[in-house]
């Protein structure tokens, strides 16, 4: 049932509502004031028509707001340079963010994905502007791609709610608590901009990757639940549990990409034995290209749920055989992880990690992995070892040496869960690459 009561909420059915809330983006513009704060939809979601509409208001009325948000479009009006003293944007994932934040006017927030919420929440927010689906025969739109960037908890406290309606997103299939539709009697405003959803094809498979993946394999019993991001690694790790002919495999994650496509495709990936969503993946943002789409539209294999679901530790723990992948972009000989940053400057974000480190764990039969390339190689070809002695000066800690089990790269995989400090530098150094090895044996 809708929650919210918007703006023409019992006046007629939900179409004559539509027809009633309906606006241009223009007009819907004119609804902010100087000093608000916004929450906004992200990435493929981003509200385009209302964004330009606000850029040129703001710039009439001589205003400026802050926004939250998070997975910047890089193809803003609002972020563009020459609009820098127009807002203020706070992100808690730096996507496009990493590359505009020289202007300044851009703040990453440190949270967990699971509190996106809480955190739009804290800000106040008088606006939500997010853009969703065209509505289906009930009146309910999806809030799709990379809806779940918006919580429904900052929808049903805001003044006003946005809703920019692109055609061309796809529906997916959702219910239960923590759902990720939208009813047209909860809007506000209606805008309608039918755009070309952009597309994020799946990132060619490398060797080194399909090394990592064969000993992450290995490790993914029949009848887990998966949960791995995006990538080449994520790709390399699909095409191995179907190489290894794994069984009643479950999903839930945070991103469900095309690699789900191929295992579900081969009912590698069942949800058989799953205790959350039986028989359905379960995931928050669907990234990838129409390949994708298409197979999860209106697909009931399938159940979308917002990021404060799939990523609360508690819920991930409520199935058995959790078994978590989660990428690195160094770590210590102690074991401490930095996903995010490189040194003090912010790339990424916390994101996830942790959350499904902690959940794996938790979870009956559970394993957390670490997987990284031993190596990697800068701009002049020099060669350098994601294995450290300590992590850079100024580098986030974004998995705390304390909650790290399984670590993989391509020369194997170790355990450092209950191993002293020295155990585990001798097992970190031992996957490290053959260059570096020796090296990394004077810090022990």
């Amino acid at each position: 049932m809708p929650v919210r009561k918007g703006r023409m909420a019992g006046h007629g059915s939900w179409q004559e509502q539509y027809r009633a809330l309906l606006m241009t983006p223009e007009e819907a513009a004119a609804c902010i004031r100087d000093g608000d704060v916004l929450v906004m939809s992200a990435s493929a979601n981003w509200p385009y028509a209302f964004d330009a509409a606000l850029t040129k208001h703001l710039r009439v009325i001589g205003g400026r707001v802050q926004v939250n948000g998070l997975f910047l479009p890089l193809d803003t009006s609002l972020l563009a340079p020459e609009n820098k003293d127009l807002l203020t944007f706070h992100s808690n994932f730096f996507s496009g963010e990493r590359v505009l934040a020289s202007q300044g006017n851009i703040q990453f927030v440190p949270t967990h994905l699971s509190a996106t919420g809480d955190w739009q929440i804290s800000r106040s927010p008088r606006v939500v502007a997010i853009t969703c689906s065209a509505p289906n025969e009930q009146g309910w739109m999806s809030r799709s791609l990379w809806g779940s960037d918006v919580s429904r908890r900052a929808l049903e406290q805001a003044e006003v709610v946005i809703v920019e309606i692109n055609d061309q997103l796809p529906f997916f299939a959702s219910d239960g608590e923590a759902h990720m539709l939208f009813h047209v009697s909860e809007a506000d405003i209606l805008l309608e901009n039918s755009r070309p959803v952009a597309e994020t094809p799946p990132v060619p498979t490398a060797e080194i990757d399909r090394v990592i993946a064969g000993h992450i394999a290995e490790l993914v019993p029949d009848g887990a639940c998966v949960q791995f991001g995006l990538g080449g690694l994520a790709n390399a790790v699909g095409e191995c549990l179907a190489y290894a002919g794994k069984k009643d495999l479950g999903i839930q994650t945070e991103v469900i990409s095309n690699c789900v496509v191929d295992l579900m495709e081969r009912g590698i990936i069942n949800n058989s034995r799953k205790q959350t969503c039986p028989g359905r993946s379960a995931g928050a943002y669907f990234i990838g290209d129409r390949r994708l789409w298409d197979f999860a539209r209106d697909n009931p294999a399938f159940c979308q749920k917002e990021i404060q679901w799939t990523n609360d530790p508690r819920n991930i723990a409520r199935n058995d055989r959790v078994v978590s992948i989660n990428n690195a972009m160094e770590i210590d000989l102690t074991g401490q992880v930095n996903a995010e940053s490189i040194g003090p400057r912010q790339y990424s974000g916390t994101g996830g990690q942790l959350e499904w480190v902690l959940g794996a764990q938790w979870s009956k039969g559970g394993k957390s992995i670490i997987a990284l390339r031993s190596s990697y190689r800068d701009r002049q070809g020099v060669l350098h070892s994601k294995i450290v002695p300590q992590l850079a000066p100024g580098s986030i800690v974004t998995t705390p040496r304390t909650c790290v089990q399984y670590v993989a790269t391509e020369y194997g995989v170790v355990d450092l869960r209950y191993k002293s400090t020295l155990e585990r530098a001798r097992a970190l150094i031992s996957i490290a690459h053959p260059d570096f090895r020796e090296e990394l044996k004077k810090y022990l």
